[in-house]
């Protein structure tokens, strides 16, 4: 066990927090805590479900003591402990229920006194102090002999202190100089010290207190055991390897990692071993039994890992989230042990420790910048794959008009459940997860923005559309149904609303349709003759329905010439005037009373559909005025396959707004560097394929088109959205990924703001 004092930079905040409760999902935040000031290390007693947090700060002189907050793992409740001067590290005896917290101020010339360690009962919270060495700077125990072993890191002293558990009585063991970690296998009764200056590892056997040097890689700074293997990990920050230490015969072998290796972790129900790389922003995978690794990207400065040996799921904190300046808040990358996907999660700032509660599914984070602890919870509930079933005939479920038989618009400032399933003139949609709808509003005036989400969860702090002229306006979305099935639906202002529903997503079965991401390409236009048949010229006419026969363009967007059941499509209108509304429905089908997007000003427009293939795979378009059509395709829906992908639903969430990343410039051209969703703060998986965005720019003038599109592709002669007017507009985007990232292009100045539902992955 090594303490975070390398790494610690001391910040002295005056905040007040209070607890913060969210609702209860698997690998999400669930409650931040506030503790003492500082806090650099947390610690578990599994048997007692009671954290222990070191709280570092020294502000004064001298300096005060410090303190330890303890947290009860049941009720989130907290009790102050007073420990030494800057305390810094704690070992728990689960067994006695003693906890021990080094101090490591030392003969430090603002405190002038030698180091200690505090001893707290679990039980009384007394506490008693015992001297140990100079600047003791980690602290480990065997439960076994009930012996504690502190490493004093001052070089001029350059021991260990070996604390009797029962009499608190101390001896000195001298080891290598600088010994910044200690790890104890209370298997063979031998103790590990890393020993900072000169690259070596000091071996002390329990029974005799003698002593062995091993030598390692540079500057080593942190290890980990494999108690069942007898194997000892050593990182070397200084050559980006980790020294692996045969227990039995001390023979060593190095494994290149990635830079500046520190703190690592063993599995040692899998014989994995996860090593955090704090420049590189990486964390290296090493198979215990062949030494071969693996490595995963995570957050910026990995500064510590926590492994859940249960559910084989993997807790890196990172200091800097994602943000290489290191002025967000903090992540936790949770990476699964099984498949190396990752997720992360926003925790407080500046996040320095990790600790499991394998026994309850807790894990605590303490964030060093911020005085809080993030509580984790790692119950393992494996999310629901979802896949598509298609509405021939797609269906109005709420309309809020009055004179179409509504209740009254949506007053400005509150939000409205409404059914879905069953409601309007759908039908039962007895298993549906998520809903694939178009959303209308008919605003009073202005808009500022309207927000859909799951009925039962709280507001997300994303938007779903805008209408700030206070125009008929329409969006594309895919929701999650919420409690009883329902969506909830926000207006900041007065506004009715209109939700259409093309299809469901339900989960898998032999009837659900999975779905095939494309590369972003343009089907058809009808203002080109260059196009393949019956998907070029000439214009819509107003009043008249058009096919599209959408299989001709098989050859150019890769559309497989059977099989396809509908399609993601995004369709732009460029009217010859206004345009009332355009409705999208499946050939040979009747033309439904829904519609598809409006343009009363007559403007270049888009949204997204997805639509159901007709007779011989045709679209049908009916336009109520003149206009050219453009049709852009992004996948399509067919019968699960090799390739095929299901929809798992999220909460929404914000991946990227321009307006808050860094100085706030808007872009055009190509945004750099590309919107990194997987690295986000949205806890989307690393084996996401596809994402589905409400996509959102803000422009400062005229804005021609953005076009998102997978990042390390050519950029494809699409669009997703225009807003020609220079207006706020948004535009459902369906974009497929292969890492983690996607690219935008916007023919304007503008800003983008992307905000995730979900996410299609296998």
């Amino acid at each position: 066990m090594q303490s975070v004092r390398r790494a610690l930079s001391v910040l002295i905040l005056i905040v007040s927090f209070a607890v913060l409760t969210l609702p209860v999902f698997a690998q999400q935040v669930i409650a931040t805590i506030p503790v003492g000031a500082t806090p650099v290390f947390v610690a578990v007693n599994s048997v007692t479900n009671k954290i222990y947090v070191a709280n570092f700060s020294c502000s004064g002189f001298p300096c005060p003591n410090g303190t330890v907050t303890l947290i009860d793992g049941a009720t989130d409740n907290t009790t102050t402990v007073i420990a030494g001067i800057e305390p810094n590290a704690i070992a728990v005896n689960s067994a006695t229920n003693k906890i021990y917290v080094t101090n490591y101020c030392g003969n430090d010339s603002n405190c002038f006194s030698p180091g200690t360690v505090t001893v707290i009962d679990g039980v009384t919270l007394s506490t008693a102090t015992v001297e140990v060495g100079d600047l003791p700077d980690a602290i480990d125990l065997d439960p076994v002999t009930n012996q504690i072993y502190v490493a004093n890191s001052l070089s001029a002293d350059s021991s260990v202190t070996v604390i009797d558990g029962m009499s608190l009585s101390t001896t000195r063991v001298s080891v290598g100089s600088d010994p910044v970690a200690v790890a104890v296998n209370p298997t063979t009764n031998k103790i590990y010290t890393v020993n900072g200056i000169g690259g070596s590892v000091t071996v002390i056997d329990g029974t005799t207190l003698s002593t062995t040097t091993v030598p390692v890689g540079a500057s080593p700074d942190a290890l980990a055991l494999n108690t069942t293997t007898n194997k000892i990990y050593v990182s070397n920050g200084g050559d980006g390897t980790v020294t692996v230490i045969d227990g039995a015969t001390l023979s060593t072998t190095p494994v290149a990692v990635g830079v500046s290796p520190g703190p690592l972790a063993v599995d040692t129900a899998t014989n994995k071993v996860y090593v955090t790389n704090n420049s590189s922003g990486s964390v290296t995978v090493i198979d215990g039994a062949t030494l071969s690794t693996t490595t995963v990207r995570v957050g910026n400065k990995p500064s510590a890992v926590g492994v859940d040996p249960v559910t084989n799921k993997i807790y890196v904190a990172n200091q800097c989230g994602s943000d290489p300046n290191c002025q967000s808040s903090g992540t936790v990358s949770v990476i699964d042990g099984a498949t190396l996907a990752i997720t992360n999660l926003v925790v407080g700032n500046s996040p320095q420790s990790v600790a499991v509660n394998a026994t309850t599914d807790r894990i605590y984070v303490a964030n060093t910048a911020d005085d809080t602890v993030s509580v984790i919870d790692g119950t393992p509930i494996p999310p629901t794959a979802l896949q598509f079933v298609p509405l021939t005939q797609p269906c109005r479920a709420v309309d809020t008009r009055p004179e179409h038989g509504g209740a009254g618009p949506i007053q400005g400032g509150t939000h409205q459940d409404f059914a879905i399933s069953g409601a309007g003139n759908c039908g039962v949609f007895a298993s549906a997860a998520a809903y694939s709808m178009n959303v209308s509003v008919v605003p009073n005036g202005y808009l500022g923005y309207l927000t859909v989400w799951p009925a039962g969860q709280p507001q997300p702090l994303v938007s779903t559309l805008n209408s700030l002229d206070g125009r008929i306006k329409a969006n594309a979305a895919i929701i999650p149904a919420g409690g009883g099935g329902d969506i909830s639906v926000y207006a900041t202002n007065t506004t009715n609303v209109i939700v259409d529903v093309n299809g469901y997503f339900a989960p898998v079965s032999g009837s659900t349709l999975a779905f095939y991401p494309l590369t972003p390409c343009r089907v058809a236009d009808t203002r080109h003759d260059t196009y393949p048949p019956g998907l070029g010229t000439p214009y819509l006419t107003g009043g008249h329905e058009r096919d599209f026969p959408i299989l001709n363009a098989t050859t150019t967007c890769n559309i497989p010439a059977t099989g396809v059941a509908a399609y993601s499509l995004n369709f732009s209108v460029v009217p010859h005037g206004s345009l009332f509304y355009m409705t999208v429905w499946p050939t040979g089908e009747t033309r439904p009373t829904v519609s598809t997007l409006n343009d009363i000003p007559g403007q270049i427009i888009a949204n997204a559909a997805i639509v159901v293939a007709g007779t011989g795979g045709d679209v049908s378009v009916y336009p109520t005025n003149d206009t050219d059509l453009i049709i852009d395709i992004n996948g399509y829906f067919a019968a699960a396959g090799t390739g095929g992908l299901s929809l798992y639903g999220v909460q929404p969430c914000r991946v990227i707004d321009t307006r808050k990343v860094g100085p706030g410039n808007p872009f055009s051209g190509t945004l750099s560097p590309p919107v990194d969703v997987v690295d986000s703060p949205c806890g989307i998986s690393s084996l996401a394929q596809a994402y589905v965005f409400n996509a959102s720019v803000v422009p400062q003038g005229g804005l021609g088109y953005l076009t998102l599109w997978p990042d390390g592709a050519t950029q494809p002669l699409v669009s997703t959205l225009n807003a020609l007017d220079g207006s706020i507009s948004s535009n459902m985007a369906i974009v497929p990924s292969t890492n983690g990232k996607v690219d935008a292009y916007a023919s304007g100045i503008t800003q983008l703001i992307l905000d995730i539902s979900s996410y299609f992955a296998p």
